[in-house]
């Protein structure tokens, strides 16, 4: 069963892609013995910092004073001791994003000069904290930024216009910390693992140099960050990617070896970790390849002996042309049916990592070469469904999507 064994490969694959381990290795980078303050900001900022948590528990070295928490809605938390969560909107600031960022600037405020801050960062940061510059109100802020969205602005340009509107990005915040030693921890979304990028970087400057892609296996450190609009500081800010997109792939690549004893191990394929582009034309593509495999099987100039395993990450994007219900992963799968639909053994599970498609309640959608056909019977045009931006109602009455969760992931 084709659908069965893709929903437990990621299902494995995010157990041991977890929080709790990606981070374990990381806290003996700490300074032992002193008191830690962690202000965790994403939409896997409550896993994260429930990771951490833990692991001081295990570890007397580890002495955590206190946690702040902010993350989206939806996510369900437990009350842990000296922790405070709260919850705003990932996708456009909104009210709760104001009290947020005034919540952290409080909470960094009282960090001493001998404190460490542990910062966890992951996707969705950017919009669940914000305080907009003076004289610039929160509707005109989000008005400025969906006209930028609108007319096909650049990451760039976005992140930099939403730099220039706000008290706290582009290393802002670091004008209310006292303590030296700041040590982040980042799960990256970001293709290129930018930290400029990842949450608009409230705690690095614009104005300082820093590499445009960050090792995922090395530490790299900023030393006196200063700009000319900030008071002269003397910081020990240490940087790490500790997960991100290209990571995330392999380890599904190693669980497919270890799980799916029928594959052959060279037969499992991360083909790009760098998917980007309309959705769509990204579903179609997929299929098309998958078609050109089974077509060529048998014949000797096969470039992929079957059955085999092909692992497709990155970020792909919706435009949204008219009023339908669509996430990018039941954009991608309905966008492969056709192609997929003379295939007698495939199956394509997209899946989003931070559990929830941003425009709609979905983590995910599953198509073969059955769906035509119960899409038909449904009543529904696919072709129609596409050009409408209708993918995740069509998915959703053949059973085809699988709906959102918390994963405590976002890579």
């Amino acid at each position: 069963d084709v659908r069965e064994t893709l929903v437990l490969l990621i299902n494995q694959a995010k157990e041991r892609f977890s929080p709790y381990n990606m981070l374990y290795d990381q806290l003996v980078h700490l300074p032992f013995n002193r008191p830690i303050y962690v202000l965790s900001i994403g939409t896997a900022a409550y896993q994260m910092n429930e990771a951490v948590l833990y692991h001081a528990t295990q570890e007397p070295f580890i002495r955590i004073k206190e946690s702040l928490v902010v993350t989206r809605y939806g996510v369900d938390v437990k009350q842990q001791q000296n922790t405070s969560v709260f919850h705003a909107n990932h996708l456009i600031p909104d009210e709760n994003s104001l009290k947020a960022a005034d919540a952290v600037i409080n909470f960094l405020s009282k960090l001493n000069q001998d404190d460490t801050l542990l910062v966890l960062l992951s996707g969705g940061g950017t919009a669940l904290l914000e305080k907009p510059a003076e004289g610039t109100s929160l509707q005109d802020f989000n008005a400025r930024i969906e006209h930028l969205v609108k007319n096909g602005a650049s990451l760039e340009e976005i992140d930099n216009e939403r730099k220039n509107m706000s008290q706290i990005k582009g290393g802002k915040l670091l004008q209310h910390i006292k303590c030296k030693h700041i040590f982040i921890y980042a799960m990256s979304d970001i293709q290129g693992d930018i930290p400029k990028f990842i949450a608009s970087n409230p705690f690095m400057p614009d104005a300082e140099k820093v590499e445009d892609k960050m090792s995922a296996d090395k530490f790299h450190r900023f030393d006196n960050l200063t700009a000319e609009k900030f008071t002269p500081v003397d910081k020990a800010v240490t940087y790490k990617i500790v997960a991100n997109n290209h990571d995330f792939c392999e380890v599904i690549r190693q669980t497919a070896v270890d799980t799916i004893l029928s594959l052959e191990p060279d037969l499992i394929h991360v083909m790009t970790t760098e998917l980007s582009g309309e959705a769509s034309r990204n579903g179609k593509e997929i299929a098309a390849l998958a078609n050109l495999i089974e077509k060529q099987e048998g014949k000797g100039i096969a470039a992929f002996a079957t059955p085999c395993l092909l692992i497709f990450g990155g970020e792909t994007n919706v435009t949204f042309r008219h009023e339908g219900v669509a996430g990018r992963t039941t954009e991608l799968a309905l966008s492969a049916v056709e192609e997929l639909s003379g295939l007698m053994s495939c199956g394509l599970l997209a899946y989003t990592t931070d559990g929830r498609e941003n425009f709609c309640d979905a983590c995910g959608a599953y198509v073969d070469n059955l769906t035509r056909q119960k899409l038909e019977e449904a009543g529904i045009d696919i072709a129609a469904a596409i050009q409408s931006n209708d993918s995740f109602t069509a998915l959703q009455a053949v059973g085809a999507v699988f709906p959102a969760e918390p994963s405590g992931l976002s890579v």
